[in-house]
């Protein structure tokens, strides 16, 4: 049995910590959709696509020395989606994406799988530059093995994907 235990997004916000009236918040606004239209016109990928032991925030995570889970463990995956697609209209920023997963055995017997198995969906008044997605898939009663962990990043606004695979084995406990 495969069970789904916590799927996460943190985004990490561009603080607005100086008054609006101040020239230094305006020209850090001005460079943040200066990076926007950079992310916009670049081609949609995915970063630091890692299989984790722990994972803190965007950056700051402890990957894995070996793509090896204990019989029983957790899949732990850390990636960083490249170049959404941000759309700007009246002071506001908002950007769409979805994730497909599946899982796989190394002979491509499917186990598991869920399209939107993840929806994020963001409306703020802040631009977002960067985000992170974890993904936790508990790995219950999966027998040790060769696996394949695939997920397909869906820009919606874009309407792109790009799809990323990562293997690894399920070990017997010691």
């Amino acid at each position: 049995m495969i069970g789904l235990l916590l799927i996460g997004v943190i985004v990490v916000l561009g603080g607005n910590a100086l008054a609006k009236n101040d020239d230094t918040y305006e020209k850090i606004l001005e460079l943040k959709n200066e990076i926007i239209q950079l992310q916009n016109s670049g081609e949609l990928g995915v970063r630091n696509f890692t299989l984790c032991s722990k994972i803190y925030t965007l950056g700051s995570y402890v990957p894995l020395p070996e793509p090896k889970i204990e019989k029983n463990g957790k899949l732990l995956l850390y990636y960083e989606p490249a170049n959404l697609y941000t759309k700007v209209s009246e002071g506001r920023y908002e950007f769409w994406f979805t994730q497909d997963a599946v899982l796989t055995d190394i002979n491509d017997k499917e186990l598991w799988s869920e399209k939107e198995f993840l929806d994020m969906h963001y409306i703020t008044s802040t631009p977002i530059l960067d985000v992170y997605v974890h993904n936790t898939l508990t790995l219950t009663d999966v027998p040790p093995g060769k696996y394949i962990y695939t997920i397909t990043l869906n820009d919606l606004f874009r309407n792109k994907s790009i799809t990323k695979s990562i293997e690894f084995e399920i070990v017997k406990t010691q």
